[in-house]
């Protein structure tokens, strides 16, 4: 009886949805409200095959979670009033025991400060089939976490715990998470309700209608319309696309806290401080303040014209290449353009594979020249490029999104040696660019996929592919 009282009294708790605090309200002039806002942190993450020496695991989970942690840290340092997670806390639906572990043992140090957290799923962590439980329910016992990934719209209500308050009471949150459908997720965004009496907080994982730049082009990416967002809300925390941007005054993506691809060389990771303060002139004042993570570096190489060099000259080019920069530990990428086949086939693979031994990754892509009349293949971890058909590019890019990125972070994930992954990599890239070819004719595609699987090997003697 007594575990069935404790068990209705959780539901009861959970339901309701409102926390109180007793510091959050700014009614008074020169009072401050702070908001912290992270996101994407991708927990459980792993790439490439580097140990951490420390812990015993993939080198780049350990990244994961140091990034994480330092948030954390620099949360509990900062002591806002409210902290929100915009999406993807974990990298997957079924993160492994370890990942579970550390996201809780996290989180609960916010917990235990008094500090509430608000996390939305996004859709790395929002499982496929409606009766697929989610980890976010673990969440759901502990006290100032409240994570919201059942796929609606809810309403979460932080009152100040202050009776007589003249303008604004509390803080409503506004959070939609990822969605099964893109038809379920329009539906919830048009059940919001902006209380002008509170402070409004619109919480979102989503890329946005018309602005490729903020896709990522996954297949189950939401888009959230412009018109969604609105300046009445005091602040919009925007969760998926992993470059901090303020798009609007008030609204930010806070980008990821790590970088996961070469897409993000450059980008600076870490989390926002939201400041809003009552000044004499009786207007909000809203301060946005980003506070950087030290992470791990990740460098690409300026791109090696390899046009009329010959195999020597082109190896003491990226012998250059290799002692501009201490290299040791980062995640390093080189391109080559215009390799001419001789060249490509009397370079010294190995020679070229110790040099950059000190790094943690060293990924190396080679565009072979070709006359104008026929196409140019990258090899390596990018898609083969049509240089002459734009029209097929702009196809590929809309219709198939970033299906080659995902099938490339699949293969790197892969316990295979590394001539293997390349050869099975770009075999399945070769697919790809076929079946966009295939469009008017999709048996005959299909058809040769089935007879290589029957034949039970992978081409490994492909030109292009570096098999050193």
């Amino acid at each position: 009886m007594v575990a069935l009282l404790i068990i209705l009294t959780i539901l009861y708790l959970y339901n309701k949805r409102e926390i109180i605090l007793p510091s959050l309200s700014i009614n008074k002039i020169g009072e401050e409200m702070r908001i912290v806002h992270l996101s994407d942190s991708h927990l459980g993450y792993v790439a490439y095959h580097a140990l951490c020496p420390n812990l015993g695991i993939n080198q780049r989970e350990a990244d994961i979670y140091s990034a994480f942690k330092q948030a954390i840290d620099k949360i509990l340092e900062l002591k806002p009033d409210l902290v929100l997670h915009s999406g993807d806390l974990f990298d997957s639906v079924r993160p492994s025991n370890r990942a579970i572990h550390f996201a809780i043992e996290q989180v609960l140090r916010l917990s235990s400060a008094n500090v509430p957290i608000v996390l939305i799923a996004g859709n790395h962590e929002m499982p496929k089939m409606h009766d697929t439980g989610s980890i976010f329910k673990l969440f759901t016992f502990f006290p100032n976490i409240y994570a919201v990934f059942s796929g609606k719209y809810e309403k979460i209500t932080l009152s100040p715990g202050k009776k007589g308050l003249s303008e604004k009471q509390g803080v409503t949150i506004h959070a939609v998470p990822q969605c099964q459908t893109e038809e379920e997720f329009q539906k919830n965004l048009k059940l919001i309700q902006i209380n002008p009496e509170e402070f409004n907080i619109l919480m979102l994982h989503a890329g946005i209608q018309g602005v490729p730049e903020f896709s990522m082009g996954e297949f189950n990416e939401r888009l959230v319309p412009q018109t969604v967002l609105l300046p009445e809300f005091d602040y919009i925390a925007l969760g998926h696309y992993h470059k901090f941007s303020q798009i609007l005054e008030n609204a930010c993506y806070v980008g990821s806290t790590e970088r996961l691809t070469f897409g993000e060389i450059g980008q600076d990771k870490g989390i926002l401080e939201i400041s809003f303060q009552n000044s004499l002139e009786n207007k909000k004042k809203r301060v946005i303040k980003f506070h950087s993570l030290n992470i791990r570096p990740m460098i690409e190489f300026p791109t090696i014209n390899a046009d009329n060099l010959d195999a020597t000259s082109l190896m003491r080019e990226i012998e250059n290449v290799a002692k501009q920069i201490d290299i040791s530990q980062k995640i390093i990428r080189l391109t080559i353009d215009n390799i001419s086949p001789p060249a490509y086939n009397a370079l010294d693979f190995k020679h070229i594979k110790s040099l950059f031994s000190s790094s943690l990754h060293f990924e190396i892509r080679y565009n072979k020249k070709i006359d104008t009349s026929s196409e140019k293949l990258s090899y390596g971890t990018d898609i083969a490029e049509d240089s002459n058909n734009n029209h097929q590019n702009e196809f590929f890019s809309r219709a198939w999104g970033n299906l080659p990125f995902e099938f490339t972070r699949y293969i790197s994930t892969l316990d295979l040696q590394e001539d293997c992954k390349e050869n099975l990599l770009e075999l399945g890239l070769t697919y790809l660019k076929k079946a966009i070819a295939s469009t008017e004719s999709p048996d005959s595609f299909f058809e040769e996929i089935k007879l290589s699987l029957n034949e039970n090997h992978l081409p490994l003697e492909k030109e292009g592919v570096d098999q050193n």
